[in-house]
């Protein structure tokens, strides 16, 4: 892969992280953005805004800028923080009603969208799966993101399918104040089959997976923090929520991160 084609995509972070810096930091320190959303789903919006500035933006630049050297590593991680950051403005876009931060939502949604595409389309699966040296991160990569996909799902549809019989709205969008759950629709429809996929595709060596491998890593130790955030915060706002749930995704998100170090270590060669 020509070295230009891999790296053009990363001059895409310039402006992510910038537009990353904005809505996050106006969120929480600027007021009046919010303007009539229901406070569940503000208390849950700052306790995310505070894991973006503080993790997921600088995740984000150093990855970036170490993928720009040729780190194959660093490069899996910039896609699973851009996977977070298209995750959270599909989000934002859709549900957080029309206010000063509303092009900015837009912008972040494109920009990481097309980077996102654009970096897979230029890594080099086969080149990341040569360098991998041993099975065993692998293989513990695969059945924690089947794990994540299998528990989510019952999670989910523990709530969504009660409601579909009941006639009503999932208790966390009611309490949300938004037309559905937009948590539901992303992963059901799109992050869980991924790992599901990828965690099946990764027992069966396929070079795809490897990547995917790294950047769905990423990803859920980001998203898992922040859920535990979001909770956090609810309760300091006072919207109820069992305190004890923010320990259990913050200690997901520390074996995530634990399977991602041990994975990427695995990923030896000049180039990672």
């Amino acid at each position: 892969m020509r070295p230009d084609r891999e790296t053009v995509w990363l001059w895409l972070s310039a402006p992510v992280a910038v537009l990353l810096a904005v809505a996050a930091g106006g969120e929480l320190f600027v007021g009046g953005v919010f303007r009539g959303d229901a406070p569940n789903f503000v208390a849950q919006a700052i306790g995310q805004d505070y894991v973006t500035l503080a993790v997921a933006l600088p995740v984000l630049v150093i990855s970036a800028a170490l993928a720009g050297r040729g780190s194959g590593r660093a490069r899996l991680v910039w896609l699973g923080a851009l996977a977070y950051v298209l995750y959270t403005y599909v989000i934002y876009a859709f549900h957080v009603r029309f206010n000063p931060l509303f092009l900015v939502y837009v912008a972040l949604l494109g920009l990481s969208l097309y980077a996102l595409i654009g970096g897979l389309a230029t890594t080099d699966f086969g080149e990341i799966k040569a360098r991998s040296t041993r099975k065993r991160p692998a293989r513990a990569a695969s059945i924690f993101l089947g794990a994540m996909a299998v528990l989510f799902y019952f999670a989910w549809l523990g709530e969504v399918v009660p409601a579909l019989l009941a006639g009503s709205a999932p208790p966390s969008v009611t309490a949300a104040g938004t037309p559905t759950g937009a948590a539901h629709v992303l992963d059901m429809a799109w992050v869980l089959p991924a790992m599901g996929l990828t965690a099946i595709w990764l027992w069966q060596e396929r070079p795809l997976a490897y990547a995917l491998a790294g950047s769905l890593l990423t990803f859920a130790s980001l998203m898992t923090l922040a859920i535990g955030a979001m909770m956090v915060a609810m309760r300091v706002y006072g919207e109820p929520v069992p305190l004890g749930m923010a320990a259990v995704f913050g200690a997901v998100s520390a074996a995530g991160l634990g399977v991602l170090v041990w994975y990427m270590r695995s990923l030896g060669g000049r180039k990672g």
